[in-house]
């Protein structure tokens, strides 16, 4: 099946609403095809922009999925259409539910020891037939050829991964190269949101698009992160009027 793209700093990224993405993935993994798949917002695409090694990275990317209303607002800038923006964390909760309904195999590597394990048992009352064959915290990084090794045994229908960028894209590109299927996808901070340790920002707040502002107000640290979103803009509004 072909899908629509909408290139911002040459970075594809997906423009289809979310149904749609979730029926391509389902048969991805339905046929047991590769897919590495990226959640990228403002920041990202920033990073993307400014590092190359990143770049080529999420050129490898599957599908590039627009999380975040600066990466829908910049498509529309450069007057390109992106149907809707697809929060990661909703993404994996109904790649999860999908998950439970076909009795698919997950593993999960990345956050805190106490964070991960909390979520399993929060994951496990909510999708009581989810296949969880393993999982790892993240906070050793010499763990990683140890669980590289497990999951190319344990060949997991779903990978989630929780390292932050860029590492856990560059781990999942090296697990990528020695397995036969799967679907591998960076989350974030998702496992703490799962595990109970952070909240997700009320719905008025998801439906005004103003997710951001919330983390801000509620760890004013993140606010050097938050000048992300501006300079995106900026660039933005300079590929446009380039050439």
């Amino acid at each position: 099946m072909n899908i629509r793209q909408v290139k911002i700093f040459d970075i594809p990224f997906v423009s289809e609403n979310k149904e749609t993405i979730l029926k391509l993935m389902d048969d991805r993994i339905k046929n047991q095809e590769k897919t590495y798949v990226v959640t990228a917002n403002a920041e990202i695409a920033m990073y993307g922009k400014e590092n190359k090694n990143y770049f080529d990275l999420l050129r490898k990317a599957t599908y590039i999925v627009p999380d975040g209303i600066g990466i829908v607002k910049g498509a529309k800038i450069l007057k390109q259409d992106i149907p809707e923006r697809v929060p990661g964390i909703e993404l994996m909760t109904d790649l999860l539910s999908m998950a439970n309904e076909n009795n698919q195999s997950v593993y999960f590597y990345g956050a805190k020891k106490e964070v991960i394990e909390v979520m399993v048992k929060n994951l496990l009352i909510d999708y009581p037939n989810l296949n969880i064959v393993g999982y790892c915290d993240g906070y050793n990084n010499d763990e990683d050829d140890s669980v590289t090794n497990e999951v190319i045994r344990l060949n997991p229908d779903y990978v989630f991964v929780a390292k932050g960028c860029p590492l856990q894209d560059e781990w999942i590109n090296q697990v990528m190269a020695k397995v036969d299927k799967g679907l591998f996808m960076g989350v974030g901070g998702s496992f703490d949101v799962l595990g109970g340790f952070e909240k997700r920002a009320p719905e008025i707040y998801q439906k005004l698009n103003l997710e951001w502002l919330y983390r801000i107000a509620g760890n004013p640290k993140r606010w050097k992160r938050s000048l992300a979103l501006p300079k995106f803009v900026v660039e933005v509004i300079k590929e446009k009027y380039k050439g």
